[in-house]
């Protein structure tokens, strides 16, 4: 799996951690809705970090992956 494939899944993470939290935090469940905004946090920076890494990385099939 390359970098770019691992940023994007760990950035949609991110986001239903994100509304998780959104969610909990009125209801009054702050412990919780803390523990996934921070998790959120996290993963969004792990993900910026995957993203900007692979940023050269082609886009194009290997001929590996063509003959698949």
């Amino acid at each position: 799996m390359s970098d770019g494939k691992m940023a994007v899944i760990f950035f949609e993470i991110a986001l239903v951690l994100t509304l998780v939290s959104c969610v909990l935090g009125p209801f009054g469940i702050s412990g919780w809705a803390i523990a996934c905004a921070v998790t959120a946090c996290f993963l969004a920076c792990v993900a910026l970090f995957l993203a900007v890494s692979s940023w050269k990385e082609t886009d194009d099939p290997s001929e590996e992956e063509k003959r698949k």
